[in-house]
């Protein structure tokens, strides 16, 4: 248990301290308003705030990082988890292509 301790420290130091995301002026208030339709559970708005803010972003970096992570967030939170992710024209299937139900090779 100590080693595996002293491994995690060695990682952690050698990752370095978080970095803080900073985004442009402009975008920022685009990124709260997108943020408070996420949370009201409008997607589609969020994502034209989204749009916007991808339109006036200055600091390339850290706009982009945030945007991209707003937008996982969007796609998380919005995807229909009462459909099955795997299906073929036959019916639904499991991930690998075999037959959810029924006899596998």
């Amino acid at each position: 248990m100590k080693r595996m301790a002293v491994v995690l420290l060695a990682l952690l130091t050698a990752a370095g301290p978080a970095r803080a995301m900073i985004v442009s002026q402009k975008v920022g208030p685009l990124l709260k308003e997108a943020q408070s339709l996420i949370a009201a559970k409008d997607f589609k708005g969020a994502q034209a705030k989204l749009d916007q803010a991808e339109a006036v972003k200055v600091n390339a970096v850290d706009d982009e990082t945030v945007i991209n992570q707003f937008r996982r967030a969007i796609a998380a939170a919005s995807a229909d988890r009462t459909k099955p992710t795997c299906t073929s024209q036959t019916g639904i299937t499991n991930c690998n292509g075999y037959p959810a139900i029924g006899r596998q090779p």
